[in-house]
């Protein structure tokens, strides 16, 4: 794996879709049982919407919400969790009766695959929404649909293979980490520029922290809406600087009159970086790198 895929990152999405998919479990499983028809309509309906709607909505809302949940910003969180549910819910009712549709006409492996495909391409587009990015619909689109396809496969052969209730609890928890991993193997492979963090003496910018710069414009501040937030260092502005992309460019300035030091200068304005560049925000200290320049180093 290339060393600038942050290892951490890609656990720490795992293990939060396979938290969303053992809650899906755990919410779904009493709708299992359900048979006969209701309302001339066959069970089996039901209970693939049921299945589907709740597994997209956890999958997504804990993918969504973790990492503004992880240093509290708790605006962020809610933000991520009405995204991830609201898409999360109707792209997962969506997959599974796609895969009921396919199940009948192509069999059950074939169905399998494209219906938790699509619920996982739309569980990944509601990751994407909620962080107002371009690049991260298309990562949360391209990991889902990898993640969904793959946890696709996996459902059918556990489902078959263990008694009922286990076989879906481990599928769903499988489903759900496998949807993670690839959306966060996605973002890894495809970022272009990001910060990592060296020092610092806010309470949530642990020494080692990447933060990717994936929006046009990235703010940096004490606010809980920052992009990056630097929270309790008193040296940081509550908007203390902006990092734009440009093309293929970068360009770091200050905000609101406050101090941002590159390369142990400060800056006036606006400047360009370059990988290697150490940027100084308060009492955190980042290093800038771009993925052609790490590849080299």
């Amino acid at each position: 794996m290339a060393s600038n895929v942050s290892r951490e990152r890609l656990m720490f999405y795992a293990a939060a879709g396979g938290l969303g998919g053992f809650g899906a479990w755990g919410a779904s499983e009493p709708f299992a049982y359900i048979n006969g028809k209701i309302l001339g309509v066959s069970a089996v309906w039901y209970h693939d919407v049921i299945l589907g709607a709740l597994t997209g909505l956890f999958i997504a809302m804990f993918l969504a919400s973790i990492e503004a949940l992880s240093v509290s910003q708790w605006r962020q969180v809610l933000r991520g969790i009405r995204a991830g549910a609201i898409i999360g819910a109707i792209g997962g009712a969506v997959g599974l009766l796609v895969a009921e549709i396919a199940f009948d006409i192509v069999g059950g492996f074939i169905g399998r695959v494209l219906g938790w495909s699509v619920l996982g391409i739309l569980v990944g587009l509601g990751v994407g929404w909620a962080t107002r990015s371009m690049a991260r619909l298309r990562n949360g689109a391209v990991g889902g649909l990898l993640g969904g396809a793959a946890g696709g496969m996996c459902y059918q052969v556990l489902t078959a293979a263990f008694p009922q209730a286990f076989g879906r609890a481990i599928a769903l928890i499988l489903i759900g980490a496998l949807i993670g991993f690839f959306i966060g193997l996605v973002a890894e492979l495809l970022k272009r520029g990001w910060l990592m963090v060296v020092r610092s003496q806010s309470r949530n910018a642990r020494e080692g922290r990447e933060y990717p710069l994936d929006k046009p414009v990235t703010s940096i501040g004490r606010a809980e809406e920052s992009d990056i937030g630097l929270f309790g260092d008193q040296a940081v502005q509550t908007r203390h600087a902006v990092i734009r992309r440009e093309g293929k460019n970068y360009f770091v300035s200050p905000a609101g009159g406050s101090e941002v030091i590159v390369n142990r200068q400060p800056i006036r304005g606006r400047q360009a970086l370059k990988s290697g560049d150490r940027v100084e925000i308060g009492g955190t200290l980042f290093l800038f790198r771009e993925r052609s320049q790490a590849a080299q180093g």
